[in-house]
């Protein structure tokens, strides 16, 4: 048996076209407009703050010279490939679909400067389908991408995709008059917008504390902390977040002004004579377009006993407000995406359980007399799908449009079930998914769900998390 990929369905233009979902990463609103920045390629529009990490935004359309069209409701496709990241506009989301890798069409030797790779054809309307190559997207001349989140740390700046040197990823930063360079790796967290809040803790070292998350962290200046002295009159307002055995200390920088890659060859160590605290600095670069450097030795930065004090005093804020429709405890860590829908309500299951997503489908078998949400059967590709309500199924009064609602097709146990929904949202991360405990375990009421959050604070909304996969296994074993 051939092996099936499971795509995105996108359209561009007039072009129907497709992504794999291994690197499609999150789909979100286009807004009206977006943050400039300071490169140059054809179809670049700006860039997107999602999350604190900033974007660039390419329209392929643009890029490709199609003739110029109004997107009513366009979105954003954030697509990761090879370790960077970039955002697509499309003018909308046309769902998910799996098809075998033997019905696709290799096109990558028929033409130079393919933006594609493949081609399909749609096993519904058996229209063509090309699969964009997201490597060559980011790959196309003068566009900026940023390293990929889940493999580094958020906030890091733009980097031209075409021209990438190996080497050690580092964080310039500008502290006063000093010029100082961090390994990116080593970073908790950049802090974009830093807020110095006054604190007992505050002194010669100290000079107070930040929120972050639910916590009071101590606040450092890096080049006080780094023994180059106390700060001037430019304290600045960003910082790196850097992580103790205990706690957390945040380092404040006049400025964080680029992420470049070097050679460790042209990192030089001090000379003898380079001051009492040569020892926490590894040495020194000549960076092009940006002068001389301090590179920070992180061991010695980690092993500070004095910063390592303070960041045991890192301490519970307690004017966090907590929410009221989100329970305690919960998880923030490895946590997954999403398709959001309407189902009554809005609702979410994770991405994985879905195999492809279908209009209604205009022939439908109706079963007399049948209970639970059960509609009846239709064919999908020689098989028989038991479709259903999913609006019955956790405790909604039917909604169906047949030209709105769609189809969500979950295999269990190599049968097919089909859940009606009233229309799709977007694909989603969740950044706080309530525990197993704290909520419903088994398919039921929407009522009695695990809740999930898409969107971060003070706009992230929670979501009831609808198990499609156990509703299949409940509903077959039954």
């Amino acid at each position: 048996m051939s092996a099936r990929t499971t795509y995105g369905l996108l359209r561009v233009g007039d072009a129907a076209v497709a992504l794999p979902l291994t690197v499609l990463r999150e789909v979100i609103p286009c807004p009206k407009k977006l943050a400039p920045i300071p490169a140059r390629a054809r179809g670049l529009l700006g860039a997107v703050n999602l999350r604190d990490v900033v974007i660039p935004v390419l329209d392929l359309a643009v890029t490709l010279e199609w003739p110029e069209r109004v997107r009513e409701h366009p979105v954003i496709v954030i697509i990761s490939s090879g370790g960077r990241t970039l955002g697509v506009v499309a003018d909308r989301v046309d769902g998910i679909t799996t098809v075998p890798d033997d019905q696709r069409h290799d096109t990558r030797d028929t033409a130079d400067g393919l933006v594609f790779s493949h081609t399909f054809g749609h096993p519904e309307t058996g229209s063509v389908v090309s699969i964009l190559d997201a490597g060559a997207i980011l790959g196309l001349p003068g566009v900026p991408a940023v390293l990929d989140p889940a493999d580094g740390p958020a906030g890091a700046a733009p980097v031209t995709a075409s021209a990438v040197p190996a080497g050690l990823p580092m964080l310039l930063v500008r502290c006063g008059e000093f010029r100082l360079a961090v390994r990116l790796t080593d970073i908790h967290t950049v802090l974009p917008q830093l807020v110095v809040t006054d604190s007992p803790l505050a002194g010669d070292l100290c000079r107070g504390v930040t929120a972050y998350l639910r916590d009071w962290v101590p606040v450092v200046d890096l080049a006080h902390g780094l023994g180059l002295g106390p700060p001037t009159g430019d304290q600045g307002a960003q910082g790196l977040l850097w992580s103790y055995p205990d706690g957390l200390v945040a380092l404040q920088v006049s400025e964080v002004v680029q992420i470049v890659t070097l050679d460790p060859a042209r990192i030089h160590p001090l000379p003898a004579l380079g001051g009492p605290n040569a020892g926490r600095f590894s040495g020194a670069v000549l960076i092009e377009g940006h002068g001389q450097h301090l590179v920070v030795d992180s061991a010695a930065l980690s092993a500070d006993e004095t910063l390592t004090a303070l960041g045991r005093l890192t301490t519970p804020r307690e004017d966090v407000v907590e929410r009221d429709d989100r329970p305690a405890g919960g998880s923030t860590t490895g946590l997954g995406r999403y398709l959001t829908y309407r189902a009554g309500v809005e609702v979410a299951t994770p991405l994985t359980q879905i195999a492809e997503i279908l209009a209604y489908p205009d022939d439908v078998a109706p079963l007399a007399g049948a209970g639970g949400g059960l509609l009846g059967l239709f064919t999908h590709r020689e098989s028989v799908v038991s479709l259903i309500s999913l609006n019955e199924l956790i405790g909604r009064p039917r909604e169906i449009d047949p030209v709105t609602s769609r189809v969500l097709l979950v295999e269990q146990g190599g049968h097919h079930i089909g859940y009606v929904v009233d229309d799709l949202g977007a694909i989603e991360l969740s950044v706080w998914e309530q525990d197993d405990e704290g909520g419903g375990t088994t398919p039921g009421r929407i009522e009695d769900s695990r809740l999930v959050q898409l969107g971060a604070d003070p706009d992230g909304r929670l979501v009831p998390r609808v198990d499609l996969a156990g509703w299949a296994a409940a509903l077959g074993g039954g």
